[in-house]
């Protein structure tokens, strides 16, 4: 359960047991009982995660049922976990090749001050431009 987590026992769901679940589904689905929706699944410091983990989603991936994963690191070049391997982001080249990379830079002071701003006038918040000046640079 949850606690087994902190216990460090964090065993494996035997295969069966994910056959029995998977054929329960299937079921379900086939007599319209449930309906599967896929979802987004974020990771974040996915640099954390061991070759097994990348294993892992890179077989979800190729399910029908994939959900739209979101991962976000701030590694460079490093190791990726369980291996000797280095690769960018500390993610496996295999699954690195199916990613699109979005860069993100911070908010320049001009443009945190305008957001600022914006938030003040639609939340009708009154603030001094001294204020303003101050909460722009924190």
């Amino acid at each position: 359960g949850f606690l087994a987590l902190f216990a460090g026992d964090t065993g494996e769901i035997k295969s069966e047991v994910r056959d029995q679940i998977d054929a329960k589904v299937a079921e379900w689905r086939e007599e319209g009982r449930a309906t599967i929706v896929p979802g987004v699944l974020f990771i974040d410091e996915v640099h954390m995660l061991d070759i097994e983990c990348f294993s892992f989603l890179n077989r979800a991936l190729e399910s029908d049922m994939a959900p739209v994963l979101v991962i976000a690191t701030n590694r460079g070049i490093s190791k990726i976990r369980g291996t000797e391997y280095k690769s960018p982001h500390g993610i496996p080249l295999d699954l690195l090749d199916r990613l699109m990379i979005v860069s993100t830079v911070s908010y320049t002071f001009d443009e945190t001050k305008k957001i600022l701003s914006v938030r003040c006038e639609e939340e009708d918040v009154e603030m001094s431009e001294d204020a303003l000046e101050l909460l722009t640079r924190i």
